[in-house]
């Protein structure tokens, strides 16, 4: 089973992510509705596989959130994808510098997302 968390301030960006996921049998999806319970559900459920994290989000953003991933040794390595409607060139920028392993704008088409998703997971740590 794939472990994802999707992290998200927005109710219906939460369930349209889960919907298209859940495509997936083999597909696990946990939602948290800031960065705050992402971090906390971090820690208190290693082996997430993703997490799919929105950048416009009330404090911690999403960069920010990410950045506590990244200085914490039990989620360093884990792998992180921007799922956000933030497409200025600095934004994406600034996730390669925070090592997103993907970033994917909303609004989405489901398939876009799946494949992305799909990517990520496949890609090397």
């Amino acid at each position: 089973m794939v472990r994802i968390l999707i992290v998200d301030d927005d109710p219906m960006n939460l369930k349209m992510a889960e919907f298209i996921l859940k495509q997936k049998s083999h597909y696990s999806i946990q939602l948290v509705k800031n960065g705050r319970e992402a971090l906390d559900y971090l820690d208190k459920n290693p082996g997430i596989d993703l997490v799919l994290l929105d950048i416009e989000m009330p404090y911690p953003n999403g960069f920010e959130t990410l950045k506590m991933i990244r200085s914490n040794p039990e989620t360093h390595f884990l792998k992180v994808m921007f799922l956000t409607a933030s497409s200025g060139t600095e934004d994406v920028q600034r996730a390669a510098e925070l090592d997103a392993i993907g970033y994917v704008k909303k609004p989405f088409m489901p398939q876009d997302l799946l494949d992305h998703v799909e990517k990520a997971l496949s890609a090397p740590i």
